[in-house]
Order: C-alpha cells, then sequence, then structure tokens
C-alpha cells in the first residue's frame, strides 16, 4: 500500500558507483517526494545500506530491495552477493525505526544459499505480501543453470520457512521461459494472485536482442482467467 511518512512518499533504490551494466558495488539509497503525482523526487544525500560496513556475505554489493513496514518498525529487504566474479547472493534484512537509521538482522542471511538443490548459488529478489495472518516473501533461486522461483513463510518478518521445490519452474525447451523464470512481482486482485516474473530462453534468429538470450515479462495466475 502506498503510504506517506511524515507527510512523505518514500522510495528506496539501489545504485552502482560506476558506468555500465551493474557496474561496482552497490548500495541502497531512499528518495522522497510530496508531490500528488509522484513526478519529483528528492535524493538523500548518503546510502542509508553500503556494503562497506556489512559482513563477508554481502561485501560484493547489495540488489533489489523490497520495503515493508510493520506496527511502526521498518523492514528492508535485500539480496547481496559476496564477490565480483563467481559470487554468491544471499537474502537478509535490516531494520529502522525512522527509516535513517538502519541495523541489519544479526541472523542474516535469512534465507541463504541451499548446497546441492535448484538455490545453490543464488537466493535473490525477495518480495514480501502479507496474507491474513502470515507474511510470505517470493524469491529465485538459482543453480548455476536455471533460475526457478521460490516461496518462505513467517510469522515475524524474521524467521522464515521454506517450501523445499520451487513454486514456478523453469519451461522446457522451446517455451518462453526455457532458461530462466524469475524476478518475481506479486499482487492479488479479485481473489487472484499474478505472479509477474522474467522469463527468459534462448535468442532465435529473428529476435531483436543483444547477447544469447531474450528476455520477457510473463505472468502465472493463482487460477484461470479470461
Amino acid at each position: 500500500m502506498l503510504k506517506k511518512v511524515d507527510g512523505k512518499y518514500w522510495m528506496v533504490y539501489h545504485a552502482y558507483p560506476e558506468e555500465g551494466y551493474e557496474a561496482g558495488p552497490a548500495e541502497m539509497g531512499l528518495a522522497w517526494s510530496t508531490d500528488e503525482e509522484l513526478r519529483e523526487w528528492h535524493r538523500l544525500e548518503r546510502p542509508v545500506l553500503s556494503w562497506k560496513d556489512g559482513a563477508d556475505w554481502e561485501r560484493g554489493g547489495l540488489y533489489k530491495a523490497c520495503l515493508i513496514e510493520h506496527e511502526g518498525m521498518y523492514y528492508l529487504f535485500y539480496n547481496a552477493k559476496n564477490a565480483d566474479r563467481s559470487w554468491r547472493e544471499q537474502t537478509g534484512v535490516a531494520v529502522s525505526e525512522d527509516l535513517l537509521h538502519w541495523r541489519r538482522y544479526e541472523s542474516n542471511p535469512i534465507l541463504p544459499v541451499v548446497p546441492e538443490s535448484w538455490q545453490s548459488t543464488f537466493v535473490s529478489d525477495p518480495c514480501v505480501v502479507k496474507d491474513g495472518d502470515r507474511w510470505l516473501l517470493f524469491y529465485f533461486g538459482y543453480d548455476g543453470s536455471h533460475s526457478q522461483e521460490g516461496i518462505a513463510v513467517s510469522d515475524n518478518l524474521l524467521d522464515w520457512k521454506r517450501s523445499e521445490e520451487p513454486i514456478l519452474r523453469h519451461g522446457a525447451p522451446g517455451e518462453l521461459d526455457e532458461i530462466h523464470a524469475h524476478k518475481p512481482s506479486v499482487v492479488r486482485r479479485n481473489d487472484v494472485l499474478y505472479h509477474f516474473y522474467c522469463a527468459v530462453r534462448p535468442v532465435r534468429p529473428d529476435d531483436r536482442t543483444l547477447g544469447g538470450e531474450f528476455r520477457a515479462i510473463a505472468v502465472a495466475t493463482s487460477s484461470r482467467i479470461d
């Protein structure tokens, strides 16, 4: 839900120190707006969360923030990598009472990688939503070959229990998500869950894209829609 804090709308983002795609270790920033059309934003001068004072598992940079407010406390979920090359990505959380001063949860990462599994290399891109009295965390796992979507459940936003198997698997050869089904964003409308994700397949001769992959936004739903 979009809401104001101290008369301002707030946005969390991550940014890189160098030019190029994901160039250098990223840090988390905040921006605020009083514009009801949400077009004019003002950034804070300094990052609110940085790899520089992080643990070893996040020294390669921070990614994909998900900001949640619950009972006066703010929870900033993020994934981070441990190095610049051949890295692992895992998911952690930091908490704050004022949006400006953050402290990392002492049991980070809350979702570590699981050796010899479909989430052995990355556990990334947290998307947290509420379902009744429970919290759900959608994420993707990567094993070095394919990315697939997973889910974890919590009662307190800090301790999470994961499903052992993916809830959204990569597709068969020739399908839109043959290589990856990953990077979740989940919303509910009219009692239907819409699970948006990035689908990846090998590039084909008639594709207008760079590199060896074709990427598109896809959706999976909890029930059939016409």
